[in-house]
Formats: C-alpha cells, sequence, structure tokens
C-alpha cells in the first residue's frame, strides 16, 4: 500500500480538506483496491469516534493495531453501539450499549466465520487455504501464486514467465471468506458459500469469470472488458466497483454499483446501472433497477452486518452462512418479522440471537449448529 499522510486522511472523514488535499486523497484511493479499503476501514472506525474527543495518535495507532495488527479481530469493538429495529406492524426498538471486553463464551456459543477457502487447480488438485504470513502456493512444478495473509495473489504470473493456460476454482465454504487479485490485478472479496471460477492467466478479448454466491469485485481498468458470468446472466464492466449476491435458491439476484458502470444483459435484454443503482433479477426473470445506499449491500465486506427493513428469513440466511448454522422454524409466520439494525460479523452469534430475544417476540432453541425459531 502505498504511503500518505495520515492526518489528511484523518481530516478527509470531517470533510477539512483543501482543494489540492482532496485531489490528493482521490488519486491515493484510485491507485489500489487496498488503498480503498484501508481508506473505508479508516472512515468507518473514525466516524463513530468523532462524537468524542479525538486524541489522534492514540486513535490511530488503536485503528492500526485492530485493521493489520489481529487478522480475526479487525473490527471486533469497533462499534460500541449496536441498534437492532424489529418491525412488526409498528416498530419495536432496542439500542443496545456493548462493552468493550468480548461477551463471555458459554457452551451455547456459536463462533464467527474466519479465512478459510478450498483452490482447485486446473488439474483437480486442492489446495486448503488460510490466513498465514506471505508464502508461495505450490500449484505445479512450474506455478507458484503468492498468498499474503487472506489474499491470493496472480498479480504477475505472465511477467514471470509462468505461461499456464488453466482455470482455477476458488470455493469458500460457510463459516468463511477469503480475498484475491486475478492476474489484470482485479480485487475480489469472496463472501460464505461462495465459488468463483476464474483463468489463472487472462488471455483474449475478454476477461470473464464464473460466480456463484456472493463477492464484490474492484476491476482493474483495462481496454478489455471483464464480464462476471452467472446463472442466467452477465455482468459486463471496463474498470469499476461493485457487489454481486446471487446464491443459488434465492429469490432474487443483487447487482449494487459503488463506482464506474455496469451493463448486465439477460437473455437479450439489457440493462446499465450507475453508481448508487442497483439491478434486480428475480426468479421468474423479472429484471429492474432501484437507486439504493450501496453501503447496505457492500458492508460484508468490511466486517458488518447492516439491515434495512429485511426479512427475519432473509436476515437469517444470511448469518447462517457466515456461521455455518442450521435454520428451522416452528411456525412460518415468523419469517416475515422485519428486521433493521447492524452488528459486527466477528461477534459470537449468540450476541445477536440475544439481542433480538429480548424484543420477546421469537425465541431461538440452539442444539450444537441446529437453530429453532420458535414463535412467542
Amino acid at each position: 500500500m502505498q504511503k500518505i499522510d495520515w492526518s489528511i486522511l484523518r481530516r478527509s472523514v470531517n470533510g477539512d480538506l483543501t482543494e489540492k488535499e482532496k485531489q490528493e486523497v482521490e488519486a491515493w484511493r484510485n491507485e489500489s483496491g487496498e488503498n480503498e479499503r484501508y481508506y473505508q476501514k479508516m472512515k468507518n472506525f473514525f466516524t463513530q469516534e468523532k462524537s468524542k474527543e479525538v486524541d489522534v495518535r492514540k486513535n490511530l495507532k488503536k485503528f492500526e493495531q485492530r485493521t493489520y495488527g489481529k487478522q480475526r479481530k479487525v473490527f471486533i469493538g469497533l462499534c460500541k453501539y449496536v441498534a437492532v429495529f424489529i418491525c412488526l406492524v409498528g416498530t419495536i426498538v432496542l439500542w443496545q450499549k456493548f462493552d468493550t471486553v468480548q461477551p463471555e463464551v458459554n457452551s451455547l456459543a456459536l463462533a464467527p466465520g474466519k479465512d478459510q477457502a478450498v483452490l482447485y487447480t486446473g488439474s483437480g488438485k486442492a489446495i486448503v487455504l488460510e490466513s498465514r504470513l506471505r508464502t508461495n502456493i505450490v500449484i505445479s512444478d512450474s506455478l507458484f501464486v503468492e498468498q499474503d495473509s487472506n489474499v491470493l495473489n496472480y498479480e504477475g504470473i505472465e511477467a514471470k514467465g509462468k505461461m499456464v493456460d488453466e482455470f482455477h476454482l476458488m470455493r469458500v465454504p460457510r463459516g468463511g471468506e477469503f480475498s484475491m487479485k486475478l492476474s489484470d490485478g482485479t480485487m475480489v472479496h469472496l463472501n460464505a458459500e461462495t465459488d468463483l471460477r476464474y483463468p489463472v492467466r487472462f488471455s483474449g478479448e475478454e476477461r470473464r469469470v464464473v460466480l456463484s454466491g456472493e463477492a464484490f469485485f474492484d476491476v482493474a481498468k483495462s481496454g478489455t472488458p471483464f464480464i462476471v458470468e452467472l446463472n442466467g446472466f452477465e455482468v459486463k464492466v471496463l474498470g469499476t466497483r461493485f457487489n454481486i449476491n446471487a446464491y443459488e435458491g434465492e429469490s432474487r439476484f443483487e447487482t449494487t454499483l459503488e463506482r464506474g458502470s455496469v451493463e448486465i444483459n439477460v437473455k437479450g435484454k439489457t440493462l446499465l446501472l450507475e453508481p448508487g443503482e442497483q439491478a434486480v433479477l428475480t426468479n421468474t426473470g423479472e429484471l429492474s433497477k432501484q437507486k439504493v445506499d450501496v453501503s447496505l449491500y457492500t458492508a460484508w465486506k468490511d466486517g458488518y452486518f447492516v439491515f434495512e427493513d429485511e426479512r427475519l428469513e432473509d436476515v437469517m440466511n444470511t448469518v447462517a452462512r457466515w456461521y455455518d448454522v442450521n435454520l428451522f422454524y416452528q411456525n412460518p409466520g415468523v419469517k416475515e418479522i422485519r428486521i433493521n439494525g447492524n452488528i459486527s460479523r466477528y461477534k459470537d452469534f449468540s450476541v445477536l440471537l440475544e439481542k433480538i430475544e429480548k424484543l420477546d417476540i421469537v425465541h431461538f432453541d440452539i442444539k450444537g449448529n441446529n437453530i429453532t425459531v420458535i414463535d412467542k
């Protein structure tokens, strides 16, 4: 990551920059996906601290330690306040202050997901990936792929003379997440229960990958189109940042655009997206777009669950993938309860369940990894 005066970044949170500084920050953010991700994490952190007197050096040190010092605690403790709202006819609100000390783990504790994936090579070889210090992953006698923490990096393979024309499959299981940099420099953040099939080295007139699940793409600019192929449609871009949620079995697929432009192609239909818009494809084939708050759909990659008027069933399906649990409903009617709020993805699952239970609407019966939602 390229260096920049952190005090400028800190002041940018409050918009207290000169025009020259604004240009410097913008140029730095555009240099790489890593810079942009760092900026968003810093922005999230200091935004939540701005109601206090800020000791800049102290808070920067605390931010750096949380962001890079402990891999699995990136955002634990960043949110001291979590609001869980449940709407059922009227609106019921729970505002709970969390202690900075982590909750005591009990026999019903369900740990959050972690960095894990399985890489399948063109020969069918399966390589288990976990977060680790920088190392080389041996693909074959003539091919090594660099891994740094939770990022598998294919960039520069051609420059190193590794001329391998084959496809790999990155599979992130339930309870996992992982990131990768494709050979063209495109960053991809993969959510739980997600598959991405891609060439070791892009060539030809397009850069094409195949996705099932959820991923955030920060596509490297190029004159060659970048195409994400999904079940039933394609997303085509040149250089942009967007999120795709396309889990099999769900009632709708969503493509949410943060920056740049996107073209959606579905069976002869074409839909163009501008920043702040979302394309929705239903399982009946209906294609539409709408204005949205993009942060609601990209917060997962920064360590948060954020829900706005979501059905309880949709909320539970989302978190179940991350915590790798099985869901059952004693009364299907509770699936329509509406949920609003946010919570860290790195909290123990029991924390979220306890907050919902305090609203006295549903109860959760936990037996191992099986959770039954019971109507009260």
